[in-house]
């Protein structure tokens, strides 16, 4: 929970001017940091400016961004940070056409905002044993996986993860689409792709008939746990 602050406390306002730096630091615009650490423009903005404290989880998400919380809360600069954090690649822009430009329902992903990709504390990757080189960042763009996954939710996918197992979620490319389903390997190559969201229908594909169909990775970290 957050709490509102006055506005006229100069320690406040200080931290708010840091975070701002530090956000413009990392690359990213005001709406897009906000969505990447799960809070709104308006409720970023806030922050910025001095209204409104950040709360734990606020900069608990913030910090495995890359972000200085050092700096941002005390003004004085974390000259480790560098060395400690590193930015994990957005997967490569690939414009959506035809039924996933017609229809944001299709849960296709939109990488267009987010080419820079998303910074992440080492000892946080290594903690969950994800090697750098083998990862990538999409957004969530459809409501498909509502539930679990929101649309424009950030999602961490490692790439070398391509055989699908049950229980876990992947990102598939299918022709011009990227989603995100949960995924089920059946005999006979057969892929069972199911949604979070009840709304859309379970299907099954023959993988040896397929070709269009590519298992990027599997989802190993989200918005709602960095």
């Amino acid at each position: 929970m957050t709490h509102p602050v006055d506005p006229q406390d100069s320690t406040n306002v200080g931290i708010g001017d840091r975070l701002r730096a530090e956000r413009q630091r990392l690359g990213y615009a005001q709406a897009d940091f906000g969505a990447a650490v799960g809070v709104s423009k308006t409720t970023q903005f806030n922050y910025e400016a001095g209204d409104r404290s950040p709360d734990a989880r606020y900069l608990r998400r913030a910090a495995a961004l890359g972000m200085d919380l050092l700096l941002v809360i005390t003004g004085r600069k974390d000259d480790s940070g560098a060395e400690r954090y590193v930015r994990v690649p957005a997967l490569p822009e690939r414009p959506a056409r035809g039924l996933a430009a017609a229809n944001e329902d299709a849960a296709a992903y939109d990488t267009r905002q987010d080419v820079s990709g998303l910074c992440f504390g080492k000892d946080w990757l290594a903690s969950r044993q994800l090697e750098v080189g083998k990862l990538t960042v999409v957004t969530v763009r459809g409501s498909a996986m509502e539930g679990t996954l929101s649309d424009g939710d950030q999602v961490l996918i490692d790439q070398q993860d391509i055989t699908p197992r049950s229980g876990y979620a992947y990102a598939l490319r299918q022709g011009e689409e990227l989603l995100v389903r949960y995924c089920q390997m059946l005999p006979g190559r057969v892929l069972r792709v199911t949604s979070a969201n009840p709304a859309f229908a379970a299907y099954d594909v023959d993988l040896s008939a397929a070709p269009d169909l590519e298992v990027i990775g599997r989802v190993v970290a989200s918005v709602h746990e960095w």
